[in-house]
């Protein structure tokens, strides 16, 4: 069971304790990069709030239902979250891509310059929370 922590028209931040993971799930497109960066640091906000109550605390991202971002939100993931997550700690983000070819490039454009976090990329929401269950003592 996921607890809410923070929902809008666009995202759904909340921590699944199961896995233990912190679920980002998109819908369509920020409103604009603000919107964008304020979802990010909600999420690293939870990050921070909940990483010293696990083990081991993973990223879970549902994009399924996601537009794309502008090239401005793709440089601040790069270079803000994806850093503040590995400092923190995070070794493993799951991540279910969407149809869209476009959406889907971005994204792996996005996580492929991680330094000691593991990416792996799913079509199946369930597949996804099995990797990171078996990543759960790691």
């Amino acid at each position: 069971m996921a607890t809410p922590f923070y929902s809008d028209d666009y995202a759904t931040l909340a921590l699944d304790e199961n896995i233990p993971c912190i679920r980002l799930v998109l819908n369509g497109v920020p409103r604009h990069s603000e919107h964008y960066a304020t979802i990010q640091a909600k999420r690293l906000e939870l990050m921070r709030n909940e990483i010293g109550n696990f083990p081991r605390l993973h990223m879970l991202t549902d994009s399924r239902n996601a537009g794309p971002v502008l090239d401005e939100d793709v440089a601040h993931f790069k270079s803000v979250i994806m850093p503040a997550m590995e400092q923190s700690g995070i070794r493993y983000l799951a991540i279910v891509m969407p149809a869209g070819k476009f959406t889907r490039l971005t994204i792996q454009e996005m996580t492929e310059e991680t330094k000691v976090m593991t990416v792996r990329y799913f079509d199946l929401l369930s597949d996804a929370e099995s990797w990171l269950m078996q990543m759960k003592g790691k």
